[in-house]
């Protein structure tokens, strides 16, 4: 029975997995007022989303290509980022026009500074570079790109180079979210993106260089800036609009907002950024983990056959269960769902043995789950085993089949017998008749 749980408890883990986490929060009460065609506000320690708009809608990748290509080139190189790449000329070409660290061929640079370039400062001639040392060619990098977004869980992206400067392959606003959670785990990624700026040092080619950030978010001095600011991205092309991915821990947790397709309106201004910084303000003070299911808690009680003085068994959950809610959520809305393995148990039955789950709905929408399992210890009675043996036994099909069977043959015996007296009572009939 202990193995069994076990098993269960790692069927619902990975459920808890695969399946995402429903959040019920209130409205935003300024989504009216967002510009950003497309967002995500992502709390990353618990996996779920807090606010969503327009999130599946694609979108070309632009800048935050090159947080995967940071991600693939930290991880690849890991242990060696002092390691020298030269630059190839494939890694020059089509970049006329956009923003290079102007890097020449031939050039010896170091992984390291090529990742800074290309997080703090979006270079593309740097991320080109990452990009063809690792994978030799640009197929090959875009498809390792595009294995570890599916790693990652972010189905809907698809990857065609590794600067994200044309408008081919395609994102969402929550596959980022889940890309930039992921990001954040690294502490050496977030440590670079987040950086103003970095001086690159002298290569064969190259005097050292100072490249500052282009994520207005970090600027002090920009009308941008968001104190809570983390890194990770920040980009704008005039065809997609803003591409913001902005992370902060202020609160209790850490959040990632993503928001696409913001534009500039007569003034200038890009609204998507006061988006994300409106929307994790309102994040952290609106959410909590809160209590939705004690294990103390009787979910009921399950008939024991066989028990010593007692014929019922009380049904608690294996554990208490938390979900990520709006603090005003009224929890005495929550109803419970429970489903049983069997109709009743056996003694003996030990406590913790499971026989069932439970589900915690709100407003009849699933937001929990757990294990239920026995409270107590029951003994089996005195003559218990006997009874429940024999009981077996009478049900088993073998003893079912071979008492029909048995009862056939004596069926038949008897038709037998009974046609055998009627052909004598007969007989003697017609001899009495002749006499």
């Amino acid at each position: 029975m202990k193995r069994k749980l076990a098993l269960l408890l790692s069927i619902f883990s990975l459920i808890l997995i695969l399946s995402p986490l429903t959040v019920h929060a209130k409205d935003y009460e300024k989504e009216d007022t967002l510009s950003s065609e497309s967002i995500v506000v992502y709390n990353i320690d618990l996996g779920v989303s807090v606010f969503r708009k327009n999130h599946r809608e694609k979108f070309s990748p632009g800048s935050t290509a090159k947080i995967m290509t940071a991600l693939l080139a930290l991880e690849y190189f890991e242990n060696r980022l002092d390691t020298l790449v030269t630059v190839p000329y494939a890694a020059l070409r089509g970049l006329e026009g956009s923003a290079v660290l102007s890097l020449k061929e031939n050039e010896e640079i170091s992984v390291l500074d090529l990742i800074h370039a290309t997080l703090i400062a979006g270079m593309n001639d740097a991320a080109n570079t990452l990009a063809l040392a690792i994978g030799g060619n640009m197929k090959n990098f875009t498809d390792m790109m595009n294995r570890k977004a599916e790693e990652i869980g972010a189905f809907d992206t698809c990857y065609f180079n590794a600067t994200g400067l044309s408008s081919s392959g395609y994102t969402t606003a929550y596959d980022t979210a889940r890309i930039a959670a992921y990001a954040y785990e690294n502490d050496l990624f977030m440590e670079i993106s987040s950086k103003r700026f970095h001086t690159v040092a002298q290569t064969n080619l190259h005097p050292a260089v100072t490249v500052y950030t282009r994520n207005s978010f970090l600027t002090p001095k920009s009308e941008y800036y968001y104190r809570y600011a983390e890194g990770i991205s920040a980009g704008y092309s005039n065809e997609e609009g803003a591409q913001l991915v902005c992370a902060a821990s202020h609160g209790n947790y850490a959040y990632v907002c993503v928001a696409f397709g913001s534009k500039k309106d007569a003034g200038g201004t890009i609204g998507g950024y006061g988006d994300v910084k409106n929307l994790l303000s309102w994040s952290s003070g609106n959410f909590a983990e809160r209590k939705i299911l004690d294990r103390s808690q009787i979910i009921c009680e399950m008939p024991v056959r066989a028990g010593k003085d007692v014929a019922h068994v009380l049904v608690v959950p294996y554990k208490s269960v938390y979900a990520f809610l709006d603090k005003d959520t009224d929890l005495s809305k929550i109803t419970l769902s429970e489903q049983l393995y069997y109709e009743k148990l056996d003694a003996p039955v030990q406590k913790g043995d499971c026989v069932g789950f439970v589900t915690i709905l709100l407003d009849g929408i699933p937001i929990g789950t757990a294990p239920l399992i026995a409270k107590s210890n029951i003994r089996q009675s005195t003559g218990g085993s006997l009874m429940l043996a024999l009981e077996k036994v009478v049900t088993h099909p073998i003893f079912i089949g071979s008492t029909l069977i048995a009862l056939s043959a004596f069926g038949i015996l008897i038709f037998k017998n009974q046609k055998k007296r009627m052909a004598i009572a007969k007989k003697r009939a017609s001899e009495e008749s002749d006499k």
